[in-house]
């Protein structure tokens, strides 16, 4: 039997040389949505938000209310955002590195107005007292026990975000009840801190049988002075050691338990906040990858993977001072910090040989078998924009026009890659919706959800047999009409010429020594194909834009075509 039937539903397999294939894997995919089994097209996106020019990096804020309008934080730059993990916030504090030193916004002074968002922001960190506190006695008190008390301080924002302590006073031996007057109190520094409060603290001997410094009182930031005058002192000082992040810090990302990491972008390490305190950044809490240098940031479980300019780390722990770092042997280097997806199993990453991955299930080179590296690399790896959508990779790429196009791919299962007509400038998943939004110019797009379709199609491997005619066809599919299209190839240059010049109407050469029909079937019923030449290799496409494409089968007769059915 000569039929061949066209149906299944994979991506493009590049790879491979297309006359090995198996008869159900295609050499291209375009704009088809995967999940079905059949050949199905996504919708269109749908527009719903207008951001200003040169945008490149989208956010949504408000995400306990879903909308597709409310609200849009968007940067010139390449930003990354997370959602606070505040105790007590209802305002959804929201922080982010790329946007010059970190800062901080919220659904207060972030969504003030008409937009664009964010409206405001503040600096990221609260910057420590520069001078120690002078302290006088005030009255010398009747104990008759002595001690020596030293003084610090602490700036506090209006949001609670509470600063490293000042440089320790001299110390100040006295009784044990004699109170002191604090004072040379260095004012908040100038910016958009927020400071509105200052903490002062002094030692005693804690439970530890060890001189230890204990809250003492809170005064508003203008104050000049103020006094220990004997009150009962609360809780020990918290903040000792915490500094405000660097300057250069980029790639935020939140891990667990109250932890988030971050590059820092003049050396290449990586840092650790305090648990649950997104502005403090202690230097001792950080990852030094070996040989290389961190360029993104991937979280799965409880596990955060590093991805570098060389080998990956995965870093694992409880709390930011306990975490470990094991160099995995994978050698695969990220080369686009925007192509890394945390995809809740595992992470991917653009590599200069494909697609890698990590995961539970190990490591490995998702395009493997599917692109070679030379294929990849035609794609432009270092341009790629990653995404997570429905379990599988999106990415969108500039081609060698400095077109975008895009894809999808299965990092756990991948049976070929999906191409788009269409990249995009970037991408947003909204986890609380399920939906993913993508930018187009200046146009936020809610994807697979406009009103209109794409035109999905699937190009087949090539066939080789013996020399014959494929006459007849049949197609099977939800909506008509359909395209097929028939390419039968080395066909001799003068049969070409022959075919083209008698039916015009009939046959196209899109190649040398490719004689092509390309047929509008407007329903199930079997139907004729031109013939008058034969050929040993022959390739086909089907095409859809109304709906979902079954099958095709083409054989050398209608009888063929009916009897094997």
């Amino acid at each position: 039997m000569s039929r061949i039937n066209i149906t299944g539903s994979s991506g493009a397999v590049l790879a491979t040389e297309p006359k090995l294939l198996d008869p159900n894997t295609a050499t291209d995919s375009r704009n088809a949505k995967p999940g079905r089994g059949d050949l199905r097209p996504w919708r269109t996106p749908l527009g719903v938000y207008t951001v200003p020019s040169g945008t490149k990096t989208i956010y949504r804020m408000g995400r306990k209310v879903p909308s597709d309008t409310q609200y849009w934080l968007t940067w010139n730059t390449v930003v990354h955002a997370i959602h606070g993990f505040i105790s007590g916030d209802t305002t959804e504090r929201t922080f982010y590195t790329g946007d010059g030193p970190p800062k901080q916004t919220n659904n207060i002074i972030g969504v003030a107005g008409p937009g664009p968002y964010p409206t405001a922001s503040r600096s990221l960190g609260v910057p420590a007292p520069v001078s120690k506190l002078a302290v006088a006695p005030l009255t010398p008190g009747v104990a008759d026990q002595e001690e020596i008390r030293y003084y610090t301080y602490t700036y506090v924002t209006e949001w609670g975000d509470e600063s490293a302590p000042a440089p320790v006073s001299d110390p100040m031996t006295g009784k044990t009840d004699a109170t002191y007057t604090l004072s040379a109190i260095a004012s908040p520094p100038a910016g958009d801190y927020g400071i509105n409060r200052i903490r002062f603290y002094r030692t005693q001997y804690g439970s530890n049988g060890e001189s230890e410094f204990f809250f003492l009182r809170e005064e508003i930031s203008s104050i000049t002075s103020t006094t220990d005058d004997g009150r009962a002192l609360g809780e020990v000082l918290p903040t000792d050691g915490w500094l405000t992040p660097p300057t250069d810090l980029r790639n935020l990302t939140a891990m667990w338990n109250g932890m988030a990491a971050a590059i820092v972008d003049s050396d290449g390490s990586v840092r650790y906040c305090l648990a649950y305190k997104p502005y403090a950044w202690p230097i001792a809490q950080e990852t030094l990858t070996p040989n290389a240098q961190a360029v993104g940031l991937g979280v799965f479980g409880q596990r955060l993977l590093i991805v570098t300019t060389g080998k990956p780390v995965l870093v694992a722990g409880s709390s930011p001072d306990s975490l470990d770092e094991q160099p995995l042997e994978f050698a695969q280097s990220c080369v686009s910090s925007q192509s890394v997806v945390s995809m809740g199993h595992g992470v991917a990453w653009a590599s200069p040989e494909g697609l890698a991955y990590f995961g539970d299930g190990g490591a490995k080179l998702v395009t493997a078998g599917i692109l070679t590296p030379d294929q990849w690399a035609a794609m432009r790896p270092d341009t790629i924009i990653g995404a997570l959508y429905e379990g599988a990779y999106f990415g969108s790429y500039l081609d060698a026009d400095d077109v975008r196009r895009g894809f999808f791919i299965d990092c756990i299962s991948p049976a070929g890659i999906f191409f788009l007509d269409e990249g995009y400038d970037a991408a947003f998943y909204d986890d609380s919706q399920d939906v993913l939004y993508v930018l187009k110019g200046t146009s936020i797009q809610k994807w697979d959800a406009g009103a209109s379709l794409m035109t999905a199609s699937r190009r087949t491997k090539e066939f080789v047999g013996y020399e014959r005619s494929y006459t007849a066809a049949r197609v099977e599919a939800d909506v008509y009409p359909v395209t097929l299209i028939v390419d039968a190839k080395e066909v001799s240059p003068a049969l070409v010429a022959d075919r083209l010049l008698e039916r015009p109407d009939l046959f196209t050469s899109p190649a040398a020594g490719v004689l092509r029909h390309t047929r509008a079937v407007t329903n199930r019923e079997p139907f004729r194909l031109p013939g008058g030449f034969t050929s040993r290799i022959y390739q086909f496409t089907v095409q859809t834009g109304v709906g979902g494409l079954q099958w095709a089968a083409i054989a050398t007769s209608i009888s063929e075509l009916v009897e094997s059915e």
